[in-house]
C-alpha cells in the first residue's frame, strides 16, 4: 500500500469518488462489487458519512482508472446535474448515461479552468447576451449572423466560430452515441457544448447550431422540453439555412440529387433541408413523406454520404490551448499531474489522439 493512498485517505473528498464513478458509467453497486465492498458502504463514502481505508481507496483507483490522488481535497470542482444542462430527451437516456456525460463536462471545466490560469482563453462574446429575449427565434438567429459578420451564404466552420467567441466545444469519449447527440451547459460563465459521435458530420453540425440556440434562448434549461427543442431546432434552421436565401433555391419538384447538392453547400443533411422546405411552405407534408421514404431506402437517414476528404468540424480550442500552455511552463504531463488525472485521459478529453506505437515483446 502506498503512502500516497494513506495520505489521500486522510484527506478524502467524497464528491471526487462520485465524479470518478460517474465518469466510468458505473452504478454504486457495480463499483461496490469491483472493490469488494457493499453498495451501502459506497453510498456512505460518497455522502461523507465514512471514509474508505487506504487499501479500499487504492482499489477504487484501479477500478475507476484514476490516480489515487484524484480522490483528495484541495482542488476546485464543478458539480452539474440534469437540470443544469440542455438534454434533448430524458426518456431516451438513462440516469447513468446522463451522469456520465455531465461528469465529463465537469472534468472539462477543471481542465479549462486550469488552462485559463496560464493563458488567456477567448472571452465569451456571441454578439448577444446569453439568455435574454431578442425577439422571435428567427430574428435571434438573424441578429447573431449579423453580429458575427457572416454575410449571405453558408456558415463556414461553425465550431471554429464558436471557439473564437469563447465557447468550449468538445467531443466526449465514452459517451453512448446511440442516445446522446449533444448537450450544453452555461454554468459558471463559460458555456460548453458537448458532442458525441452520433450521426454524420452534417448532423453533428446541426446539433452544434441547436445547442447554440439553447444557450442564447434558454437561460434556464428544461431538459426534454418540447417547446425548447422546437425553438432550438428553429434557431439552427434559420442560422444555417436562412429563409430568405434558401427558399428560392429549393428544387421544386423535389429532386434528391438537387437537394443533396444544395444541402452539401449549406453544410446540412438532406433531411434537414427537406424539413426546412416544409417549414417554409415550399413542400407539402405528402412530399416530405415520399422524400423521407426515399432517403430511408437509400440509407441516408442514418448514414448520408459525405465526401471522403471531409472529416467534419473538429474542435481545436483546447488542443491549441494545451500547446500554448506547454510553451509557457505547463506541459501536458504537468497539467495531468496537477489535476490528478492520467495523461491518456487528459489527451482524450482535449482531443489529442494517442499516436504512440503499440509495442509487444517478441519471444
Amino acid at each position: 500500500m502506498s503512502s500516497s493512498a494513506a495520505a489521500v485517505a486522510r484527506a478524502f473528498a467524497p464528491a471526487r469518488l462520485t465524479m470518478a464513478r460517474e465518469l466510468a458509467g458505473l452504478r454504486k453497486r457495480e463499483l461496490a462489487s469491483l472493490i469488494e465492498r457493499t453498495a451501502a458502504a459506497v453510498s456512505q463514502y460518497e455522502l461523507g458519512q465514512s471514509r474508505p481505508s487506504a487499501a479500499t481507496l487504492a482499489r477504487c483507483a484501479v477500478a475507476l482508472d484514476m490516480p489515487v490522488g484524484f480522490f483528495g481535497v484541495g482542488r476546485p470542482q464543478l458539480r452539474l446535474d440534469t437540470t443544469q444542462a440542455h438534454f434533448r430527451s430524458l426518456r431516451a437516456t438513462t440516469a447513468v448515461q446522463r451522469q456520465q456525460a455531465l461528469a465529463h463536462v465537469e472534468l472539462l471545466w477543471e481542465i479549462t479552468d486550469a488552462l485559463d490560469q496560464v493563458i488567456e482563453l477567448p472571452p465569451v462574446d456571441l454578439g448577444l447576451p446569453l439568455g435574454i429575449p431578442h425577439g422571435s427565434v428567427a430574428r435571434t438567429a438573424q441578429t447573431v449572423r449579423k453580429a458575427w459578420d457572416l454575410g449571405p451564404g453558408p456558415v463556414a466552420h461553425l465550431v471554429r466560430n464558436l471557439e473564437a467567441r469563447g465557447i468550449v466545444v468538445a467531443r466526449l469519449p465514452s459517451v453512448d452515441a446511440t442516445t446522446i447527440d449533444a448537450f450544453s451547459s452555461a454554468l459558471h460563465g463559460r458555456p460548453m457544448i458537448a458532442l458525441s459521435d452520433k450521426g454524420n458530420p452534417m448532423r453533428r453540425r446541426f446539433s452544434v447550431a441547436h445547442e447554440l440556440g439553447h444557450l442564447l434562448l434558454h437561460p434556464d434549461p428544461s431538459p426534454g422540453s418540447p417547446t425548447h427543442e422546437r425553438q432550438a431546432n428553429a434557431f439552427a434552421a434559420e442560422f444555417l439555412m436562412p429563409a430568405a436565401e434558401v427558399r428560392p433555391l429549393l428544387p421544386a419538384p423535389v429532386s434528391v440529387p438537387a437537394l443533396k447538392e444544395l444541402a452539401d453547400g449549406y453544410g446540412v443533411s438532406v433531411a434537414a433541408l427537406v424539413y426546412r422546405g416544409k417549414d417554409l411552405g415550399v413542400y407539402a407534408e405528402s412530399t416530405v413523406r415520399r422524400t423521407m421514404a426515399t432517403l430511408t431506402a437509400l440509407g441516408w437517414r442514418t448514414e448520408e454520404p459525405v465526401t471522403s476528404d471531409y472529416p467534419g468540424e473538429q474542435p481545436a480550442l483546447l488542443r491549441r490551448a494545451v500547446d500554448l500552455a506547454a510553451e509557457h511552463g505547463l506541459p501536458l504531463p504537468r497539467l495531468a499531474a496537477s489535476l490528478h488525472i492520467g495523461l491518456p485521459r487528459l489527451r482524450e478529453l482535449v482531443g489529442l489522439s494517442d499516436q504512440r506505437p503499440r509495442l509487444r515483446l517478441v519471444h
